[in-house]
């Protein structure tokens, strides 16, 4: 084992990703099924002293500031499927009773809520993949009352190729890091693009410096708590909401949400 250190890593590379083949290959005859499939962290004791969700993992990290999020769209379902970028609402609302059922109507009236003047394509795309998780970990830590938490929803979507990547997954990481125009084929670097990463990056760096992601020209970034729900809305004009999309997300999550 201590020979490892000493392999180059494109070596130890490719003998993982033949591995994965092999190991997928045997998942896959016992009926295991997984959307990503591969190496992932594994608790040794040491680095990794327990399973993320354990209530020690918890109590390690309650004194230590986090921000988490998502984008809105995550893994966009018009992206992938052109016929769902000029959907009407009843092809929408068509695809929706297949998951939703008898309680289609109930999920309208709270989308409506969370999302008012939306497009017929929000139905399909807006994510309930993710932020659902992302709310239950906020959750959690506003719980303990040690250090804060800052949520946030990238909203904002990008121009290129006529707005079919909307904001997609990982669209909010070039913002982030102020790399908006070098990312230009994702973010289309225009003045609005940088002028949102300039004010993005600025909160991710004042809260790497302080614990507090404040910044100029962003409305007053409050920590997440059950009551409140402070979900900071990135766009042209950044917003702050509070809880707009509670009773949608509960009804969500009494549905199979898929998972990762």
């Amino acid at each position: 084992v201590d020979e490892l250190k000493n392999i180059p890593y494109e070596r130890l590379l490719a003998a993982g990703e033949k591995a994965i083949v092999k190991a997928r290959a045997e998942a896959d005859k016992d009926g295991a099924s997984s959307f990503i499939f591969g190496w992932a962290p594994t608790v040794d004791g040491h680095v990794l002293p327990a399973q993320p969700f354990e209530p020690s993992s918890l109590e390690l990290s309650k004194d230590i500031p986090l921000i988490i999020g998502t984008t809105l769209h995550e893994f966009t379902m018009s992206t992938y499927v052109p016929a769902f970028r000029s959907a009407t609402k009843e092809m929408a609302v068509d695809f929706l009773r297949n998951k939703y059922g008898n309680r289609t109507d109930e999920f309208l009236k709270a989308f409506e809520k969370a999302y008012p003047g939306y497009q017929p394509k929000d139905l399909v795309d807006v994510d309930f993949t993710f932020r659902p998780g992302a709310i239950e970990q906020a959750k959690l830590k506003s719980l303990q009352k040690g250090a804060p938490v800052y949520m946030y929803l990238f909203a904002w979507e990008s121009p290129v190729l006529d707005g079919m990547l909307r904001s997609t997954h990982c669209m909010e990481i070039p913002f982030v890091f102020n790399n908006v125009t070098r990312h230009a084929s994702m973010t289309g670097g225009g003045k609005a693009a940088c002028q949102l990463g300039e004010k993005m990056s600025d909160a991710w760096l004042n809260f790497a410096k302080t614990g507090n992601p404040n910044a100029k020209g962003l409305p007053q970034w409050n920590p997440y708590t059950v009551d409140q729900g402070a979900t900071m809305l990135f766009k042209d004009d950044s917003e702050i909401k509070y809880n707009h999309d509670k009773e949608l997300i509960e009804l969500v999550r009494t549905f199979p949400t898929r998972g990762f």
